[in-house]
């Protein structure tokens, strides 16, 4: 008599509006509306490495991964952010071969665009060598 009981009781429990309510209510959708469309139009990417030469004609900056192992070409405009690591403005002419920078671009697509480029270290500067003097 008591089996009886709890089966009825379980059985209740079943066939309730509260018992039952997980399954009458639509699965939960872990996407947002409209999110593919903002994140695939344009991602924001670095890039770090050493200057190996800035076309100003051209409007094209090359730089080196610091390893040495991966070069990228980097369409720059004359408007583009220049700045050392302090913040300080510099001018586009200041990326000579071997300065180590930090290039911002988004890539939409096929087109890069340069946003900003933070300079982490001046390039090695031509220096008149001098003669050692005899000790």
């Amino acid at each position: 008599m008591l089996g009886y009981w709890w089966g009825t009781i379980a059985l209740a429990l079943c066939c309730s509006p509260a018992g039952s309510a997980g399954y009458a209510q639509e699965p939960h959708k872990s996407k947002v509306p409209g999110i593919d469309k903002i994140t695939s139009a344009s991602s924001r990417l670095a890039f770090s490495g050493n200057v190996l030469s800035l076309d100003e004609k051209h409007e094209l900056l090359s730089v080196n991964t610091v390893q040495g192992g991966t070069t990228e070409v980097f369409p720059v405009k004359k408007g583009v952010r220049v700045s050392a690591a302090n913040g300080a403005r510099l001018k586009l002419d200041t990326l000579k071969p071997g300065t180590n920078v930090l290039v911002y671009y988004e890539q939409k697509a096929e087109k890069r665009t340069v946003t900003e480029i933070i300079v982490l270290s001046p390039g090695a500067s031509p220096e008149k060598s001098k003669p050692t003097p005899p000790s």
